[in-house]
């Protein structure tokens, strides 16, 4: 057993050296007695800015869906994602909602439970604070919103899933109150949630099968920022940022499936681009998302790999973040795949993925999954051809491949 994070990174960031703070000191020339009057009018203004931030840290104002919603359109629109659509399957999401029945309760005297516990229909939420009640019922309505998108996903692929009803084996969540407590809890840094689990390996880099009685001990981990709260768990932000959290939410979604690299991350980054406007996940503006995504990274020659497309199909997980950490945008790759798939290839593409998946389900090493995913395209070299003539025309026209080798 090996302990896998899989994370999703908010983008590099640098780290601010350490400041020591040393006591005031009169400027040369000033008299003493000014300098202590100084000193205490700087006293009392620090104690009056520490009174009105913790002043401000008691107020909570509830989350108005609709205002969230214009809000993310206005995001969207403002970072250049179009009103475009792409064909979908047959049964495949539109608009999920946030389903009608879905609360976040505190268990009380939970045993072996520190700090606070709360549940809904399928997560289990342990909190350091307390939360708002504003706090958990938009806490609550958002995990049960991702929950019920990658359920819907579910209904048209043969994704290996949980049973609805698990009891005691609902989904665990750790809250964390800020980023300190997140790294303490083994975050990791840059990132703004993490699913961590224990996965089997089987020597290639991929998973072995993962049993459903296994889905109590893994857990997504999640700062408060992420989800809006302040550090006294009350709601500070009408619009939250979801990528990152869904994303790590269908990892979590996914686990069973015993998904290569690149699928695991493909569908993560898939159902984590799809916009959250008010309480629904809006699957019709998801493609409209990734195409704006794709079209930036390969304007920024990221999309510039050196090996081929069906090498990425085979990849362990250790070279797909290898790729990352060279510039090369393997997250968007795996995104761009499972679109191609579901929307840009039409019965084709989906039968392939549909086999792929169906192939892992039925416990088949993942090599021989990718067989049958290219046996749709007779060869790696003719989906490659197609995946970049495909995106060419959606304007993605810098993206390059390794040649594959030639038959002989």
């Amino acid at each position: 057993m090996k302990s896998l994070f899989l994370t999703f990174l908010a983008g590099l960031g640098t780290v601010s050296a350490a400041c020591t703070l040393h006591a005031a000191e009169p400027v040369l020339g000033v008299p003493l007695v000014q300098a202590a009057k100084g000193d205490a009018k700087a006293d009392a203004k620090a104690k009056a800015d520490a009174k009105a931030k913790a002043k401000k840290g008691d107020k909570e104002e509830a989350r108005d869906p609709k205002k969230a919603a214009m809000q993310k359109k206005k995001e969207l629109r403002e970072s250049g994602v179009k009103n475009v659509r792409a064909k979908s399957p047959s049964e495949w999401p539109h608009k999920v909602p946030v389903p009608a029945d879905t609360q976040l309760a505190e268990v009380k005297d939970k045993p072996g439970s520190a700090g606070f516990t709360y549940e809904s229909n399928n997560y289990v939420f342990e909190s350091p604070v307390e939360l708002s009640p504003e706090g958990r019922k938009t806490i609550g309505r958002l995990f049960e919103c991702a929950f019920a998108a990658n359920r819907a996903i579910a209904k048209v692929l043969p994704v290996e899933r949980a049973k609805q009803e698990r009891g005691e084996k609902k989904y665990r969540v750790v809250l964390a109150r800020n980023m300190q407590e997140y790294y303490s809890k083994g975050g990791m840094q840059n990132s703004k949630g993490v699913f961590m689990q224990q996965v089997p390996d089987d020597g290639t880099g991929h998973p072995q099968p993962f049993q459903e009685s296994d889905i109590h001990s893994d857990h997504v981990l999640v700062p408060f920022d992420s989800v809006g709260l302040n550090e006294q768990g009350k709601l500070v932000k009408n619009d939250i940022d979801t990528h990152t959290l869904v994303h790590e939410l269908t990892h979590q979604n996914f686990a069973l499936n015993r998904l290569g690299t690149w699928s695991s991350e493909g569908w993560a980054e898939y159902v984590g681009y799809v916009p959250y406007v008010g309480e629904d996940l809006d699957f019709d503006r998801c493609y409209a998302v990734i195409l704006n995504k794709a079209q930036k990274a390969d304007e920024g020659g990221q999309l510039n790999f050196n090996f081929t497309l069906e090498k990425f199909l085979r990849m362990g997980q250790q070279e797909m973040y290898d790729c990352m950490s060279a510039g090369k945008n393997s997250y968007m790759l795996s995104a761009m795949l499972i679109t191609y798939f579901v929307h840009l290839d039409g019965e084709r593409g989906l039968k392939a993925i549909r086999s792929y998946m169906q192939a892992l389900r039925e416990k088949k090493p993942h090599d021989e999954a990718v067989d049958t995913l290219l046996e749709h395209y007779k060869g790696g070299a003719a989906l490659q051809k197609d995946f970049l003539r495909t995106w060419k025309m959606k304007k993605v026209r810098q993206m390059v491949f390794a040649e594959p080798p030639k038959k002989k």
